[in-house]
């Protein structure tokens, strides 16, 4: 008779699992929107020596007051950190396209929506050719809000490994 209870509460027990939320199913609307941005900004800053960046789409990306900020250690061993606006970004990575193929691509992303915000964690691989061997490893923070248009981003921040700082086990490409 024990036996039986037991088997009855582990048999009610897993048919109740599925409403608390922990079991997998599929992803919402807006994981996915806030992922497709995510993507096209990879695509948008990828690409061959001399070939030009569709600098226009990344600008639609984000909302006007949006910016990038890259955190670093400095020569010094101090934290160092940089902001720009996003024409200031463009002006900057076109001179490099111009001068040497990049590519970016993620390795592990990690999406929080709530209501009209989302936060993403994305680790990232740079390299020189598509899919080639990384030459920088690094996390890009993104932070968007979801405007009329759609997700859009406000905040772009990124910080690349070093020899003290390695991308956290949740993060890395396995």
């Amino acid at each position: 008779m024990i036996r039986v209870a037991i088997f009855a509460v582990c048999v009610f027990a897993s048919s109740c699992a599925g409403t608390r939320g922990d079991v997998a199913s599929a992803p919402e609307p807006d994981d996915v929107a806030v992922r497709a941005a995510v993507d096209t900004l990879y695509a948008v800053v990828s690409g061959e020596k001399g070939v030009a960046r569709p600098w226009e789409r990344l600008k639609e990306l984000f909302v006007p007051e949006g910016y990038f900020c890259i955190s670093g250690v400095g020569r010094d061993g101090k934290p160092r950190s940089r902001t720009f606006s996003v024409d200031a970004f463009v002006e900057g990575a076109s001179r490099n396209a111009a001068e040497e193929s990049f590519y970016e691509r993620p390795m592990v992303t990690r999406v929080e929506v709530f209501g009209g915000v989302a936060s993403v964690w994305s680790s990232y691989a740079s390299s020189r050719t598509r899919n080639g061997e990384p030459f920088a490893r690094g996390v890009n923070a993104f932070t968007l809000i979801k405007t009329a248009e759609g997700w859009r981003f406000c905040v772009v921040a990124w910080s690349e490994e070093s020899p003290g700082l390695r991308l956290p086990a949740a993060l890395r490409d396995h």
